[in-house]
């Protein structure tokens, strides 16, 4: 047979590689055996219908996702809330008080006072920047107007209370917390700040339940600074030695052994007195056998001892 001339051998070439192209289209998943690459003998395959699928899938997602971030954007841009002017002038306010630029804070409150003076949240808040910058006059008509916006706001009565404790009014405080504490029956600030007012009004039992409802309802109010936001944390800053006394008597009672550890240790640094003979109340006797009171115990009767005269 002649062969054939080598334009004639490459028109059938192409004619043949079109054939098994076409063919290729043509055979179904199974007929090309496509498996799974967890399979050990699986090698990538040529299958452009699934090139193709898988394009207009992910086209179709593009689209859906394009479509939901543009609703997005613009429901972003739409909410009149973000855009509000009082809004914007809160959260400046709020981040003054963060950073404890109480001046700038009172006249940004005072701002939004004028805007809504409806808004019982404002007079609190400006209330609370009075409070801190001790102008406690100035913070007790606000927290009172803030009452008279809202009768039952039970954290504006609170910071009330707080004002008061501040002037050493304490009987008023106690029953203005008192009150609070009837709107508001399961706020930990509101009856660790009654157990303050206790503690400085020498009613130490009362103080000593107050704490302890304090912490049945949150665990952790005595390991924080204070409550940002609404409502003043008011703490015992004048008798620091005895606070921590008798807050270790409540964990005691509690039977929480670190705690209790914890709040001696400070009551002996800050100088309680008799701490030795106090430490004899049968509320510590579960403390007894432990090393770390007993290592206490013998620290302070080594500092005893030496302030004694040679």
């Amino acid at each position: 047979m002649a062969a054939l001339p080598e334009h004639r051998l490459r028109k059938r070439f192409r004619q043949e590689a079109g054939q098994e192209r076409r063919s290729s289209l043509m055979k179904t998943p199974s007929q090309q055996q496509i498996r799974s690459p967890r399979d050990e003998n699986w090698k990538p395959v040529f299958a452009p219908w699934r090139g193709m699928a898988m394009g207009l899938v992910w086209l179709a997602l593009w689209a859906v996702l394009s479509s939901a971030a543009i609703a997005q954007d613009e429901s972003v841009v739409s909410t009149p809330e973000e855009l509000s002017p009082a809004r914007v002038l809160e959260n400046r306010a709020d981040l003054f008080m963060v950073r404890k630029y109480f001046p700038e804070a009172v006249q940004a409150y005072k701002r939004l006072a004028e805007l809504e003076p409806q808004n019982a949240a404002y007079q609190n808040k400006l209330g609370i920047a009075y409070h801190q910058m001790q102008d406690l006059n100035s913070a007790k008509r606000a927290y009172r107007k803030a009452m008279e916006l809202n009768p039952n706001y039970a954290q504006a009565l609170n910071n009330l209370a707080a004002v008061e404790y501040s002037q050493k009014n304490y009987r008023a405080a106690i029953l203005t917390y008192l009150k609070a504490l009837q709107l508001s029956p399961n706020d930990a600030v509101m009856y660790s700040n009654l157990g303050t007012a206790y503690f400085a009004y020498e009613k130490y039992e009362y103080a000593m339940t107050s704490y302890r409802y304090a912490l049945l309802l949150d665990p952790e109010i005595f390991r924080r600074s204070g409550r940002a936001g609404s409502i003043v944390h008011q703490r015992d800053n004048e008798n620091v030695g005895a606070f921590n006394f008798y807050l270790a008597k409540v964990y005691a009672e509690m039977g929480k052994p670190e705690e209790t550890l914890l709040h001696l240790e400070k009551a002996w640094e800050e100088g309680f007195p008799d701490i030795l003979k106090t430490l004899q109340d049968k509320v510590f006797a579960f403390l007894y056998e432990d090393p770390r009171f007993l290592d206490l115990v013998s620290r302070i009767q080594a500092s005893e001892q030496q302030k004694q005269p040679s």
